[in-house]
């Protein structure tokens, strides 16, 4: 009587029971009551499933599938508690974040590719760490490897050569008419500007002869520093050399110079010039007058050839200021006492009168003679 109560018992609406089957029990006619009890499933005694009647289609429902799609809300989820393994991928590739949209309604997978575009990354992002107080780098990669920081040293390095042309080239400051080119000397730490300076820039005795244009170099180029007057330019032992005039191949050249102090006086005969061996006779004579001592306009060590003087006696012009006996070599004053200095036209600008005046006064006679 106790199991006949038992199975046979009907439970009130607010009342159920555990039906225990392996098929969906019956709901229909009388037995509508086991629509407020809980079926435990034994299909598969090793996973029972646990259902629950509901009255609107599909009856009855496994209890994992009784939160409707889309139902549980943020505030149902405890902070904190949903993981990474929760996530889905469908829908997104490997290595692509998550972002918001650009409606801001939902969340979407994106490529960082598509993020990182030309011009996004401000320059104040870039990282700087590990490079030197003061010292100027360039970001860039070299070969297969990472971005990095790299001196401008390692820039030029891989410069190819010839890589710049001239156009690229700044103009020399302060340039002139003049060419400047761009060098470096010892001790120079960089390259600098200068002017091409041949006494600088050409090593000595590299100069060919055949750079120098025909005709282009005046005798006044040529050093004879040191070389005293009358010197002739010769080849000696092969190279060109200064010789003296009496060692001129063909030429034997002597010169005799004697200073008579003071001028002479007229009608003094006075022995000037004595060539032994030739009789006493040169083949060239000249003749000046010495400043032995200020006088006038004239000071010691003027010298005046004799075309510059004649003879006067205080009224008009008697004849030869000097007469030269070259079979004696003796040189004779002729006529009155005066010499005269004129100028180029002529005019009288001194005369030489008294003893006084002849002893500031030297005659300089030169004998040339060639062999």
């Amino acid at each position: 009587m106790l199991l006949q109560l038992i199975r046979q018992a009907i439970p009130s609406s607010t009342y159920g029971m555990i039906l225990f089957d392996t098929t969906a029990p019956d709901v229909t006619g009388s037995n509508a009551w086991r629509k407020t009890c809980i079926w435990l499933s034994l299909a598969n005694p090793a996973e029972p499933a646990l259902y629950v009647y509901k009255t609107s289609s599909p009856g009855w429902v496994n209890i994992n599938d009784i939160i409707s799609p889309n139902s549980i809300t943020t505030a149902m989820i405890q902070n904190n508690a949903v993981t990474l393994a929760k996530l889905s991928v469908a829908g997104g590739t490997a290595n692509q974040l998550i972002r918001v949209n650009a409606g801001a309604t939902a969340f979407e997978f994106v490529s960082l590719a598509s993020l990182v575009t030309t011009g996004s990354i401000p320059v104040g992002s870039l990282i700087t760490t590990g490079i030197p107080g003061g010292q100027f780098r360039l970001a860039g990669t070299y070969g297969p490897g990472v971005a990095n920081w790299y001196t401008a040293e390692n820039v030029i390095d891989n410069i190819p050569d010839g890589y710049i042309s001239t156009d690229l080239l700044a103009p020399a400051p302060g340039a002139t008419t003049r060419s400047k080119f761009l060098t470096t000397r010892t001790p120079d730490t960089f390259g600098t500007w200068r002017f091409f300076e041949p006494n600088t820039d050409i090593l000595d005795n590299t100069t060919s002869g055949a750079k120098l244009q025909n005709g282009s170099v005046d005798p006044v180029k040529i050093v004879s520093s040191g070389i005293p007057d009358g010197y002739l330019l010769s080849k000696v032992g092969g190279v060109p050399d200064w010789v003296a005039p009496t060692s001129v191949a063909g030429i034997v050249a002597s010169k005799q110079v004697v200073q008579i102090t003071p001028l002479p006086a007229s009608n003094t005969p006075i022995n000037v010039i004595t060539y032994a061996a030739t009789g006493g006779r040169a083949d060239i004579y000249q003749f000046y007058l010495v400043c032995l001592a200020a006088d006038h306009n004239h000071q010691p060590g003027d010298e005046l050839p004799l075309v510059s003087v004649g003879n006067d006696d205080a009224s008009n012009e008697a004849g030869p200021l000097i007469i030269f006996d070259a079979s004696a070599s003796t040189v004779v004053h002729r006529g009155p006492a005066n010499y005269q200095i004129q100028d180029a036209t002529s005019a009288t600008i001194q005369s030489i009168t008294t003893a006084p005046e002849r002893a500031r006064w030297a005659l300089k006679c030169v004998a040339i003679r060639f062999a």
